[in-house]
């Protein structure tokens, strides 16, 4: 094969994002050598952006997929240990904690509760167990029916169950905080692989119209061709969407620090930045009592965590949903409560937040989908294969142009040899 031919069959393998120009031509645009003087450069950047993170793409893409529904999947697998069939008032607060505190596991404690969300739903305890490592711990989950107080099932680990696992594989690659710094900087290249793919596809006659419509016929390298770009085309602003929300949260710091540039954002709910004060001889509250002063606050607000105390200067910590939240899930208000004095130490209120705040707050939703309700998260999940489509298009394309060349190489050497013969 010629030094030329060689390009050309490089140029051609399509990576996971790569949108090509439209022409009409049977083969791909990127066949033609660009006459914009940054066109070959942008060709390149995003064929190799392609070929060395491809295969992360549509990994990440589809473990994003499966967490769009993780908790619905969660319950189809395990329907004894996370739904129930009862009916009617639930036990009272202060006897699931007691039972939830009874199943801590050994050196573990609990740490909070998250609430049911509909009536099938179980309550679920979360104990934490430390380990050899100062900064690091073990999450194990205990269910509980909420109308009887049995205990369903107390040997969860987090990470160790399906749905756990596809979440640590997804935010992590199960390497920690390695793992996220490369799921962030994987987040990154795709952006700026949408970013070159729509450059290099963006019709320069200004027939945008045509552009988003398929050629039919053809040959079959042409109508993988056509597959490709269309779908690149069409999908380009949800990947944006899902590849800009997922770099904020694998590095939620330095975006924090960057979004309250040009407006304040509260980013103080970690752990222990609000802190309850012991007083001699004045017992803890109860989390009943907890509850009640948080929903007096907030009548309107449904409570979806609580963050037991279990040091003394710990606080009660609430998570709820309010009127508008757009996390549906779990919300995004929160209150601190000194757990002897039951005085507000510090509110989150999702209806007085800075334009910061609200920004920062639309991003989780926006990445699972939840803002725009049930269609939105389907939105996600199908989006999750599109990555998937796109380099099996690409593979699929490459494979038929190196075939072809394939025969022209055969066909060349026959007709040289058949020459050679005649002379």
């Amino acid at each position: 094969m010629m030094e030329g031919d060689e390009t050309i069959a490089r140029l051609s393998i399509a990576t996971a994002l790569i949108v090509p120009e439209t022409r009409g031509a049977d083969m791909p645009a990127v066949e033609s050598f660009p006459r914009h003087p940054f066109r070959k450069l942008w060709l390149r950047v995003h064929l190799y952006l392609g070929l060395f993170g491809g295969a992360l793409f549509v990994f990440m893409s589809l473990t994003g997929s499966v967490l769009v529904f993780y908790k619905a999947i969660d319950e189809w697998l395990n329907p004894a240990l996370l739904t129930t069939s009862g009916s009617g008032l639930y036990k009272p607060l202060n006897k699931v904690v007691a039972t939830a505190q009874a199943a801590a596991p050994a050196g573990g404690w609990l740490q909070n509760l998250e609430l049911p969300s509909h009536e099938h739903e179980v309550l679920k305890a979360w104990h934490k167990v430390p380990t050899d490592r100062v900064d690091q711990f073990r999450w194990y989950l205990v269910t509980i029916d909420p109308y009887t107080g049995s205990i369903l099932s107390r040997d969860r680990e987090w990470g160790t169950y399906f749905v756990s696992f596809i979440y640590e594989l997804h935010e992590s690659l199960l390497i920690d905080e390695l793992g996220r710094t490369l799921v962030g900087f994987a987040a990154i290249f795709l952006l700026i692989s949408i970013g070159t793919g729509l450059f290099l596809w963006w019709p320069r006659s200004g027939r945008v119209r045509q552009a988003f419509l398929p050629v039919l016929g053809g040959s079959r390298i042409r109508r993988h061709y056509q597959w490709h770009k269309l779908t690149g085309a069409y999908s380009a602003i949800v990947l944006t969407v899902l590849a800009f929300t997922g770099l904020y949260l694998a590095f939620p710091t330095y975006g924090i620090s960057l979004v309250s540039m040009f407006s304040p954002v509260d980013g103080s709910e970690d752990e222990g930045s609000v802190q309850s004060h012991p007083v001699s001889g004045v017992p803890p509250l109860s989390a009943e009592q907890a509850v009640e002063l948080v929903q007096s606050l907030f009548p309107d607000g449904r409570i979806t965590y609580i963050g037991i105390p279990h040091e003394a200067e710990d606080a009660y910590e609430m998570t709820m949903h309010r009127p508008g939240d757009v996390r549906a899930s779990a919300g995004n208000s929160m209150v601190w409560l000194d757990q002897y004095s039951g005085a507000v130490l510090k509110v989150r209120d999702w209806q007085t937040f800075t334009a910061g705040d609200t920004f920062v707050a639309w991003l989780f939703p926006l990445h699972n989908g939840e803002a725009f309700g049930l269609i939105g998260r389907w939105i996600v999940f199908f989006a999750g294969f599109i990555p998937l489509v796109l380099y099996v298009t690409a593979l699929r394309m490459w494979w038929l142009k190196r075939q072809a060349h394939r025969r022209q190489e055969g066909s060349s050497d026959d007709r040289a040899s058949q020459v050679s013969f005649g002379r």
